[in-house]
């Protein structure tokens, strides 16, 4: 089984979750919506809440084809999967050639869709932790930089490309089916922090 992108609606990826998960079985499609726990200041005192790491989407697991692809449509919050060459949405002649003959096949349809890059879903499934979230990494200073001393972070110091002491964020850089973007990651402090390092650009 290959992962794949559903785009929805922004705000609905919990209860579209709670759908696929109703609805099939996780040996036939596994899905996930990556979330990051951050640290938020409000009337002066530090919460943590969490956050959807890429709002408007919802990864699955499946062997993907078009009879699942009209299932996932069902959902009036799925608004299509990610696919190859037409952004809009290429499968529409699928659908227009189903309606008059159910075995038509216009094309392979594995160019319908498009599968993330396995080394991006290997990052991402390496952040997560229970519940798809990705919890707050221990940071450490040193006069020559920064050490990730412990949490999804760790070892992974290269992805970060910017630290903001006062927010307690790392801003990493990630992908998302080749389009590199950075994410705001929650982290503390294990050790005093040294003048100068705050905002600091890898």
């Amino acid at each position: 089984m290959s992962w794949y992108a559903l785009f929805v609606k922004t705000g609905y990826e919990s209860n579209t979750k709670k759908w696929l998960d109703a609805r099939y079985d996780r040996a036939l499609l596994h899905c996930v919506i990556p979330r990051r726990k951050v640290p938020e200041k409000r009337g002066g005192k530090e919460y943590h809440v969490v956050k959807t790491l890429f709002p408007g989407y919802v990864f699955v697991q499946t062997k993907m084809n078009v009879h699942l692809y009209y299932q996932f449509k069902e959902n009036p919050f799925i608004y299509r999967t990610l696919n190859y060459q037409n952004g809009r949405d290429k499968a529409f002649a699928y659908e227009e050639a189903w309606k008059l003959d159910s075995s038509a096949k216009l094309c392979d349809e594995s160019e319908l869709f498009k599968e993330i890059p396995v080394d991006e879903m290997t990052l991402v499934l390496k952040l997560i932790e229970q519940d798809d979230i990705i919890e707050c990494s221990k940071i450490s200073f040193q006069e020559s930089g920064f050490t990730v001393q412990a949490g999804p972070l760790k070892g992974m110091e290269s992805y970060i490309k910017k630290i903001d002491k006062h927010k307690k964020r790392a801003k990493v850089l990630m992908s998302l089916m080749g389009t590199a973007q950075l994410v705001d990651l929650g982290i503390e402090f294990s050790s005093v922090i040294p003048s100068g390092h705050q905002g600091e650009m890898r």
